[in-house]
């Protein structure tokens, strides 16, 4: 044993293959540790950064350097207009007196260090007056963003509030639209189906310091009372994590990690399955011989001639769409036909194998001594069968990884959490000129099933050799 590690650990290919395998194995059981996102294809879970975010280290290349992080902060300082009319309450509440038919300013100063594209989000709670004689709006420097009225119904772009009752305020730039920001009616015609990626432009051009300004206007004949909280800034980051967002601004990370952690357990479930079959159906062809021989040797060869992804596809479409098979979950469902399809190699392997074994000295030997035929096949001719198959378990995995991938890809497979061919799937359906192809988001899964697949097959390959009978023997 000593002496086949040492011999397994002595070839470049095996050690290659052991460290990029026990690489995605720690990452698959570390993916609750490494993120907190489990399923990012669930809603609560994306728009976490902009849609086709770059990773946050691509920023060492001229093009994303300036593009901004995630930003969010609640304002802590403001000016006024007349300071004896704004007063703070407490730490996150401030209180604005307007004299009748007067207006008052509350500035709030936004120190900005990125570059376009971005969006803004500005929200902050607001208690106003009982009366329907005011008038607030919302700028951005001298850009009018927002008008609040108290009226029950008032006229776009104006947006209704409920007066002398606390009120959630938010101005997205990514919903503004004709019917609830006056700035859109301000953009020529053409432009304002554009109005969410023209705002942030306008707004916050370049680096600098800007003001976001709330004007409080009292139209009517009596002082009017409003307590504001300090608005909250939120703009979603355009560079995030280590391997960015995708189209729903999810964490591309999180679904290679966690896509990794279903493809490689499914792919090594379904190739035990494979071996199994294919060991007892081989086993029994081998070395029965006869008419169980001829039988079985038909079986395989009706499945080897059967064009193994078209069948799949038909299958899977079938139980789907019929739901011949309601209390089968999908994964179940796609690993038991993998497995039921792709068992016949290993078998005509296994059926040689044995074969050959069979005719042995040592055989005709353990025959001669009235050893039956269960002990002979475990203890003379299956042990001579373990570098056979270890090396098809190995040769079995990125086979079946390949299968599942092509079948999310097309879009038939896994569907309600990430796979590597889920985002192989999505990442080409979404490319286009405007996100200029997304390679942190195509590159991490194909990159994953090339590795993957190549580790297998070495490991496959470097025990084949090393546990071959002939080796063992030292021949």
């Amino acid at each position: 044993m000593n002496k086949t590690i040492r011999y397994l650990f002595s070839k470049k290919s095996f050690v290659f293959s052991i460290i990029i395998i026990g690489f995605f194995v720690i990452l698959s059981l570390a993916a609750p540790v490494l993120t907190q996102y489990n399923n990012p294809y669930l809603p609560s879970q994306q728009q976490i950064a902009a849609p086709y975010a770059v990773p946050y280290w691509a920023s060492i290349f001229p093009q994303y350097k300036d593009l901004p992080p995630n930003v969010m902060f609640t304002f802590s300082k403001f000016s006024s207009s007349n300071s004896n009319y704004v007063t703070m309450v407490n730490s996150s509440y401030i209180k604005v007196l307007v004299p009748p038919n007067e207006t008052v300013n509350v500035s709030f100063p936004l120190i900005w260090n990125w570059s376009h594209p971005y969006n803004i989000l500005v929200s902050f709670k607001l208690l106003s007056p009982n009366s329907e004689n005011f008038i607030i709006n919302l700028y951005f420097n001298n850009i009018y963003a927002m008008e609040l009225s108290p009226l029950p119904f008032p006229l776009p772009p104006a947006v209704s509030i409920t007066p002398g009752k606390a009120s959630f305020i938010v101005f997205n730039s990514q919903e503004i639209n004709v019917g609830n920001s006056p700035y859109v009616s301000t953009l020529p015609s053409s432009k304002q189906a554009l109005a969410a990626y023209e705002f942030p432009a306008d707004a916050l051009p370049k680096p600098g310091t800007y003001y976001i300004v709330v004007s409080f206007n009292n139209t009517g004949n009596t002082q009017e009372t409003f307590i504001m909280s300090l608005p909250t800034y939120k703009s979603q980051g355009y560079k995030y994590g280590l391997l960015g967002t995708d189209d729903n601004g999810a964490s591309v990370f999180a679904e290679f990690v966690y896509g990794g952690r279903f493809d490689l357990y499914l792919s090594v479930v379904a190739s035990v399955l494979i071996i199994g079959i294919g060991l007892v159906i081989g086993l029994l062809a081998g070395y029965v011989g006869g008419f169980t021989d001829l039988s079985l040797n038909a079986l395989t060869d009706f499945f080897l001639l059967i064009p193994g992804l078209p069948l799949l596809i038909v299958l899977i479409s079938i139980f789907d769409v019929t739901g011949t098979i309601v209390n089968i979950s999908k994964p179940l469902l796609i690993l038991l036909i993998i497995s039921l399809l792709s068992w016949p190699g290993t078998a005509k392997i296994i059926r040689g194998q044995t074969l050959s074994l069979k005719n042995r000295t040592f055989i005709e030997a353990s025959r001669a001594l009235g050893e039956g035929r269960t002990r002979i096949l475990f203890k003379h001719i299956l042990p001579n069968l373990m570098g056979i198959l270890f090396a098809q378990l190995a040769y079995d995995v990125p086979g079946v990884i390949l299968a599942e991938s092509g079948l999310d890809f097309l879009g038939l497979g896994i569907s309600g959490f990430p796979t590597w061919g889920n985002m192989l799937g999505y990442a080409t359906y979404n490319i286009s000129f405007v996100n200029g192809f997304a390679w942190w988001w195509v590159l991490p899964p194909g990159i994953g099933i090339v590795l993957l697949s190549m580790a297998f097959y070495f490991f496959g390959s470097a025990m084949l050799d090393a546990l071959s009978p002939y080796k063992l023997r030292g021949e």
